[in-house]
């Protein structure tokens, strides 16, 4: 479910900033298999990918494109979960990461690659 919230926040963040295109990448399948096909909306997960299929389209006039990650190439994100690092959870890095997590997204960048 929380996949599920931060997929929703930053597609939310994609819409105030402007962002014409989109790549939403997330490591839970599930929630990928729900936004690329919605069908009931009759659980938790379910309306919360609705309210993002409904973001995107309001959000975007080009091309967005949805994505699972592997969990071996999101690293990152399970680090920032499971840290011990206290930061306001609505805190957003645009132009530089928190340096705790600057080597985890250059491993993560080159596991996506090979």
């Amino acid at each position: 479910m929380a996949e599920a919230l931060a997929a929703e926040f930053g597609v939310q963040l994609a819409h105030q900033l402007g962002f014409q295109s989109l790549l939403l990448e997330v490591d839970c399948l599930p929630l990928v298999e729900k936004l690329r096909h919605p069908d009931s909306i009759h659980t938790e997960l379910g309306v919360i990918s609705r309210r993002i299929i409904n973001l995107l389209q309001e959000t975007s006039s080009g091309r967005v494109d949805i994505m699972h990650a592997r969990r071996e190439a999101n690293n990152a994100a399970h680090i920032m979960a499971h840290s011990e690092t206290r930061w306001d959870s609505r805190e957003v890095w645009i132009d530089r990461p928190p340096i705790f997590l600057v080597d985890q997204l250059i491993l993560d960048d080159a596991t996506v690659a090979f």
